[in-house]
């Protein structure tokens, strides 16, 4: 047998193998199509409202790749979430009518309000605010007699989102590094500085602000919070009083009081009078 024999040989021999695996994935069992119970609203949910566990059923099986293209939600994990439209009874839950509730009012706190306003990117801290920041709010403007002043409008208010005119600031997400941790944020040089803070404050808070940047016409300014609460008296300073360094404010201030009462004073006459008659 020579060369060209022996090749010709292999060829078919190679030829009839692939046939074989080629006929043998066709009579194989496919693998069954992964499945997912998916939820379904047992009764009729209005907008605004937290799911749980007695709103919804299992809505049956199917396959996980329609759940994925329909958006819908696994039966298990529903509760918790909120409802933002009308959801009928014997409807599917999806993504389009709930979401997280941090999604919806950007915390799950509901006894919290959100609130936002606008500054110049010079008094937000060069538009560099993130969501998570703490802030100090403070209000610039001029009182009926014309005369400028500053004050502290609200202290530690807890940042939820930060816009650039309405639009994201930054479309990059960080990559934490596998080996230390340090985040990727990409490129940077594409960021938006914010122009928009909507914060999450009680609603007495939330009066406050409306009150000092809508109807008492302030401009915000903005800082980042120090680990304390800041004291509304250092926005608009009282005239300067000497005091004792060193000492506690209340002694400090009797001492105050004691000095300006001694000052005020006059010196007893220490001149001499009487005392025995001259020689």
């Amino acid at each position: 047998m020579n060369s060209r024999t022996v090749i010709l040989v292999a060829a078919v021999a190679l030829l009839g193998i692939g046939l074989m695996l080629t006929l043998a994935d066709l009579f194989a069992e496919k693998p069954p199509e992964a499945t997912v119970s998916v939820a379904v609203a047992n009764q009729a949910i209005e907008p605004y409202q937290t799911i749980t566990e007695d709103m919804i059923d299992s809505g049956g099986l199917m396959s996980a790749r329609e759940a994925r293209e329909r958006s819908l939600y696994p039966a298990g994990v529903v509760a918790g979430h909120m409802s933002t439209n009308r959801i009928p009874k014997g409807d599917l839950i999806s993504a389009a009518n709930a979401l997280p509730p941090e999604e919806v009012r950007f915390t799950d706190d509901y006894n919290l309000e959100i609130v936002t306003f606008q500054a110049s990117v010079d008094r937000l801290v060069g538009g560099q605010l993130r969501p998570g920041h703490v802030i100090n709010l403070y209000g610039t403007g001029r009182n009926k007699d014309g005369d400028e002043f500053s004050t502290l409008i609200a202290d530690r208010l807890w940042v939820v989102r930060v816009t650039a005119g309405g639009g994201p600031v930054s479309v990059a997400t960080p990559v934490p590094a596998l080996d230390d941790g340090t985040l990727d944020f990409g490129d940077r040089a594409r960021d938006r500085p914010a122009t928009l803070v909507t914060v999450a404050v009680p609603p007495e808070v939330a009066v406050t602000i409306i009150d000092a940047v809508g109807a008492r016409g302030m401009t915000p300014y903005v800082t980042l919070a120090a680990n304390q609460s800041v004291d509304a008296s250092f926005a608009t300073p009282n005239p300067a009083t000497a005091t004792p360094v060193g000492l506690d404010p209340g002694v400090a201030l009797t001492a105050t009081a004691l000095y300006d009462r001694l000052r005020s004073t006059p010196p007893a006459d220490t001149s001499r009078t009487g005392g025995g008659a001259s020689r």
